[in-house]
């Protein structure tokens, strides 16, 4: 605080500094617009059918489209009407039809709803297309 000689009466001149309080406000938002997109795609609560012959043996990570319980359909993480699916498919796939789709589906989505997103996908012009399971023991038979 600055004490101001004006006349013969002192004043008090208060003032805050702003620019720590700009940085910390800037740091947070930086924090929150990276992590958000990370958060949203791990929210997505699915139960998906089991396997024993499951492979997890890819090299490359592939376009991720996840269907709900609900019906809703997620495109890497973004959810996208069943009617514009294809396009948002042939997007995330770009040039290299050669991509890989991986279909994840709640055990409890009818069947109707992923034949749809598989249609969606073959007629993105996508070549290699896997269903997401997870891995079960086997009963020893």
């Amino acid at each position: 605080m600055k004490m101001e000689q004006g006349g013969d009466r002192y004043q008090l001149m208060s003032e805050i500094n702003m620019v720590p309080l700009i940085d910390v406000a800037l740091v947070l938002l930086i924090i929150f617009m990276v992590m958000t997109p990370i958060l949203v795609a791990s929210q997505i609560k699915m139960v998906l059918p089991g396997s024993q012959t499951g492979d997890q043996s890819q090299t490359e990570k592939p376009v991720d489209i996840q269907i709900e319980k609900s019906g809703v359909i997620h495109l890497m993480g973004k959810v996208v009407p069943v009617e514009s699916l294809r396009e948002k498919i042939e997007a995330a796939v770009g040039p290299s039809p050669k991509q890989t789709v991986l279909i994840s589906a709640d055990k409890d989505v009818p069947i109707e709803k992923v034949v749809a997103v598989m249609d969606a996908t073959r007629l993105a012009k996508v070549q290699k297309m896997s269903i997401g399971v997870r891995k079960v023991q086997s009963s020893g038979r």
